[in-house]
């Protein structure tokens, strides 16, 4: 029943949206629910909370939309990985790290995997999907190239209290301006718990750099 409530409110939300004007200003954004703060590219038109699983939490930003396709949005999700899977990219060893996203590119269709500077002394995992994809027979030789209808961007970083963020780029027209934009409101985000805690002192940052 909750999953039939979900899509109906976004197929109403979807339908009775406005698509997102060309000269549309930064807004940021705070979510109501969560508490983080994050700088859109401009305001979102539609917020629903896409998950099922309680567990799962986090809130989906439409910015652009036509009738029920997404144009343009994020995907936030918070506790989004689990933390003793995944290195810490800030502090973990290179040769963990590297294993790490080796193994990525290896088990994913991946255009893209590497690390970047999410924030100030943060690095995230960006992943971004491939357009086409090769599929290899049981001796290793490529048999076939499918072309993907979309591609998607993701990035996995932990916030300053250390939780685990996901940020995803919802897309039907994936171009440079999109990622552009969508980097650059990632580097933004900043986590309801990390507004709550004090900022961090030179000698914090000395002692974290020691480590």
């Amino acid at each position: 029943m909750r999953k039939i409530f979900l899509l109906a409110t976004l197929i109403f939300t979807l339908m009775t949206a406005t698509a997102l004007a060309a000269d549309n200003e930064a807004y940021e954004y705070e979510s109501q629910v969560y508490g983080f703060k994050i700088i859109c590219p401009a305001k979102p038109i539609v917020v629903v909370n896409p998950f099922e699983d309680p567990k799962q939490r986090g809130e989906l930003l439409v910015f652009a939309n036509d009738g029920m396709k997404i144009i343009f949005g994020y995907q936030i999700l918070l506790d989004a990985f689990d933390t003793n899977k995944v290195p810490d990219f800030n502090k973990d060893k290179k040769k963990i790290i590297d294993a790490y996203i080796e193994k990525q590119r290896e088990d994913n269709a991946y255009e893209f995997v590497g690390l970047e500077t999410v924030a100030k002394d943060n690095k995230g995992l960006v992943l971004i999907t491939a357009k086409e994809i090769e599929v290899k027979g049981d001796n290793g030789e490529v048999e076939a190239i499918l072309t993907a209808d979309e591609q998607t961007a993701f990035t996995y970083f932990r916030s300053r209290s250390g939780r685990c963020i996901s940020i995803q780029l919802i897309t039907s027209e994936f171009n440079e301006d999109n990622l552009i934009d969508y980097r650059k409101s990632v580097s933004t985000y900043r986590d309801a718990t990390d507004l709550s805690m004090p900022p961090e002192s030179d000698s914090d940052k000395k002692s974290k750099k020691k480590k």
